[in-house]
Parts: C-alpha cells; structure tokens; sequence
C-alpha cells in the first residue's frame, strides 16, 4: 500500500535488495562528460511509515551523470551520498558491494541498512496506465535524513520554469577588466667598472762593476838572449 499524502513522512528501511536497475542505458547515451553510459544495478529500499504504508525507493548505480547543481557528479556518487545521510556510513562501490549478502534464493540483499530511520518527500505524479489512460499515484521524490533533511535546491532553469517564463539562460555578467600588471621598478643603471690598476712598478737592480782593464801582454824576449830568470 503506497502513501497516501504529499509532503514529508518518516519511514523505516525494513527491506534492503539489488535489483534490475529501473532505467537502463540507451544506446549511445552519454553523460555530461561525453562518456558512455554504463548503468550496472539499482539499490532497492522498500520503506514503511507508521501506518503501514510503504513505497520503493530506488538508487541508481551507474555512470550516469545527475542534473543542475550536481550534474558534474555520477548516479552512483548521488546515491552513496544519499545512504550516507540516511546512516549508512559507505565512502565508495567497493565498501556498498562488501556489504552484499547472498539470501537463500542466491538474489542480493544489504541486510544492515534494515531498521535505518530516514523520510521521504512524496509527489503526486501522472502516469499512463497500459490501457493508455492517464493515472494519479503518490510516490517518493527525494530520500533524506529523518526529519527532512536538506532542501533541494533549485537550479535558474527550475525557478523560471516555476516562474512560468522562458526557459532562457540568463545573460552572463560582463567579467570585470583584468587590473593592468603593475609596472616593472626601473632598473638602475649599473655602476661603471673601476679603471684598471696601473701596473705595479718594476724593482730595479744594482748595476754590476765593470770589469778592471786586463794588463797588455809582455813583449816577447829577443831571440839568443838568455832570460834572466831562465837557469840555463
């Protein structure tokens, strides 16, 4: 039995599975990082207010990318963002799939996020019945913390579409003129090198003594005569 009112309503997680995720990849499709879609599993939580009513809630994992302000983020991030709010304290894919547990059937449950507490923000939406005919049903918008939660916040697109106008994107503001780059402190000019040295002086030395006069060589003795000194 689905709930019965709009608005905001605490519930219970009393049922944790994975199933067929609801909304497959289109071929081609890409996100807003031009990248292939690969959608791999939804994470089902069936939840229960305190009259009994209940409704499904499902989180995506996939590489799909989200929307407005969190369109640079994947499904997948969204909805570990999501559990974490809730209590479930998971930081990536590998922490959530070692949190799988094979039921006897072999299907995959998460057996300890039965009993969280959270609340659902319930919509009444239209569908087409397979007769062709149009529908009313209560189902859940957003998951959140017990008590609420944060508000969505809405992106330009959305507040003009509540707006009624033109779905126009706003004129982006003229960025403001970039400050001109403060003038470089002018260089002073070098001082000259000093002039060189003038060469040290060279040490003088004394002048040598000139050689005395070397005496005139004697005249040669006359031929026959007998030299004074000579014994013979």
């Amino acid at each position: 039995m689905s709930f019965k009112i709009e608005g905001i309503i605490d519930v219970e997680v009393t049922d944790a599975y994975v199933a067929e995720a609801k909304f497959e990849a289109k071929p081609g499709e890409v996100n807003n990082r031009n990248e292939l879609v690969q959608v791999f599993y939804d994470v089902c939580l069936l939840l229960r207010d305190k009259d009994g009513n209940t409704d499904t809630w499902h989180g995506e994992i996939s590489s799909r990318t989200g929307t407005g302000t969190v369109a640079h983020l994947y499904r997948s991030d969204l909805t570990l963002q999501t559990f974490r709010e809730i209590g479930f304290n998971i930081n990536n894919m590998t922490e959530l799939e070692q949190q799988f547990v094979a039921a006897e059937d072999r299907t995959i449950i998460v057996p300890n996020m039965v009993g969280l507490k959270a609340s659902v923000t319930t919509e009444k939406r239209t569908f087409t019945k397979r007769d062709g005919s149009q529908g009313e049903a209560i189902q859940i918008k957003y998951l959140n913390a017990p008590g609420g939660g944060r508000s969505h916040r809405l992106t330009m697109e959305e507040l003009l579409s509540k707006r009624g106008m033109a779905q126009a994107a706003p004129a982006p503001a003229a960025p403001a003129p970039a400050p001109a780059p403060a003038p470089y402190p002018a260089q002073a000019a070098p001082a000259p090198y000093p002039a060189p040295a003038a060469p040290a002086a060279q040490p003088t030395y004394p002048s040598r003594p000139a050689a005395p006069p070397l005496p005139p060589p004697a005249a040669p003795a006359a031929p026959g005569s007998a030299s004074p000194n000579c014994p013979y």
